[in-house]
C-alpha cells in the first residue's frame, strides 16, 4: 500500500539562464553568480563542475551545467541544471521552491527553450519491491495515453523521453499481455529489464559495441537507476518540460509522486482491456495526492481543469 511507503524526491530543472547584470564569459562564471545569489537567498549550494552524481551531492542544491541545452554567448545565455537536495513530502519544499525562484528571477532572466525539461526523481522507504514496482508500470503503460494528453507533444517525441512501450521486450505485446509479463517479475531488475530494455541494434548500441539489448534510461519513465541488486536508486519521470516557475516545478512534482504513490493501490483495479480515459487517471492521481501527503494538489487540478473524464470507467475492473 502506498500509506506504507514515505516517497522522498529530487528535482532536476534545466534552464537556459542570464545574467541581469553581467555578461559572463564563461559558464562558470554565471554559475557562480548563480551560487552566490542563492547563498545569499538562504539556499545552501555548490557548483558541480564535474556533474558527480555522489549522494553528498544530493544534500544542498547544486549547479551542473547542461549540455543539452546549446548556450548562446552572444545572448548571454547558458544552459544550467539546477539540481534539488532530497526533499520529502511535507510543505517545506513547497516554500523553499518559492525562495529559489524568486531570488533567479530577481537576477537573471530565464528563457524559454524547447531543449529544457524538468526531471522528477522519486524513492521511497521503505524500497519499492517488485509488485509495487509492477503496480506503477502496469499504470505507466496503461495511461500513457491520458499522461501525454496532459504534457507538450514535445516530451513524447524526443529521443530522451520515449515511450516505455516501445522497448523490445514490451512493443509487440497486447496491454494484457504488458500486464501478464509484468505479474510474472519476482525481483525489481525484471522490471526494470521489462520498462527500460534497449535494442543492440540501435544506433547507440552499435556506437557502443553492445551485443546484446541493454537497460538505457532514454524513456519517459527511467527505471534504469534501480538496475542493481540492493540499489537504492530512483525512479526518474522524465516527460515534463522545462519550468520557469516555482509553480510549474510544484505541479510537475505533485504529478510524478502522486500518480506513482496512486499507482501502487491502484493498479490492481485497472482492467488492461478498457478504455483509457481521464477521469480514471485523476482517480489515481487524486488517491496518491492523499495517500502521499504531497500537498494541496493545487498545481494537478490547474493541469486537469477542462480535462475531465467522460464518466465511463473504462480503466476499472
Amino acid at each position: 500500500m502506498a500509506s506504507q511507503c514515505a516517497f522522498q524526491f529530487g528535482i532536476e530543472i534545466e534552464l537556459l539562464i542570464g545574467s541581469r547584470s553581467k555578461n559572463h564569459k564563461s559558464w562558470m562564471s554565471l554559475a557562480a553568480e548563480v551560487s552566490t545569489k542563492l547563498a545569499k537567498a538562504g539556499i545552501p549550494n555548490h557548483v558541480n563542475e564535474s556533474n558527480d552524481k555522489s549522494l553528498e551531492n544530493y544534500q544542498e542544491w547544486s549547479i551542473v551545467q547542461e549540455v543539452t541545452v546549446p548556450t548562446q554567448a552572444g545572448k548571454n545565455l547558458w544552459g544550467l541544471e539546477l539540481v534539488s537536495p532530497i526533499l520529502a513530502t511535507d510543505t517545506a519544499w513547497v516554500t523553499h521552491l518559492s525562495v529559489v525562484f524568486k531570488t533567479l528571477k530577481s537576477s537573471f532572466t530565464l528563457s524559454a527553450s524547447a531543449n529544457t525539461s524538468t526531471h522528477i526523481h522519486l524513492s521511497t522507504s521503505p524500497t519499492l519491491s517488485a509488485t509495487q514496482l509492477s503496480a506503477i508500470a502496469k499504470s505507466i503503460l496503461y495511461f500513457e495515453p491520458a499522461l501525454d494528453a496532459l504534457l507538450p507533444a514535445s516530451r513524447a517525441s524526443s529521443y530522451w523521453c520515449q515511450s516505455n512501450r516501445a522497448n523490445p521486450v514490451l512493443k509487440s505485446l497486447s496491454m494484457a499481455q504488458c500486464f501478464e509479463y509484468l505479474d510474472y517479475c519476482s525481483d525489481p531488475i525484471d522490471v526494470v529489464r521489462t520498462m527500460c530494455l534497449y535494442p543492440a541494434s540501435s544506433a547507440y548500441g552499435r556506437a557502443n559495441g553492445y551485443t546484446e539489448d541493454f537497460i538505457h534510461g532514454v524513456y519517459k519513465w527511467d527505471f534504469s537507476n534501480l538496475a542493481y541488486e540492493g540499489s537504492t536508486g530512483t525512479l526518474e519521470f522524465r516527460q515534463c518540460p522545462g519550468s520557469r516557475s516555482a509553480d510549474e516545478v510544484r505541479t510537475w512534482v505533485e504529478l510524478a509522486v502522486a500518480f506513482a504513490a496512486g499507482a501502487i493501490d491502484g493498479a490492481e483495479m485497472i482492467d488492461p482491456n478498457g478504455t483509457v480515459v481521464m477521469e480514471d487517471l485523476w482517480w489515481i492521481v487524486s488517491g496518491g495526492c492523499q495517500s502521499s501527503g504531497i500537498g494541496e494538489r493545487r498545481g494537478i487540478e490547474a493541469l486537469f481543469a477542462g480535462r475531465g473524464g467522460s464518466g465511463k470507467k473504462g480503466a476499472r475492473k
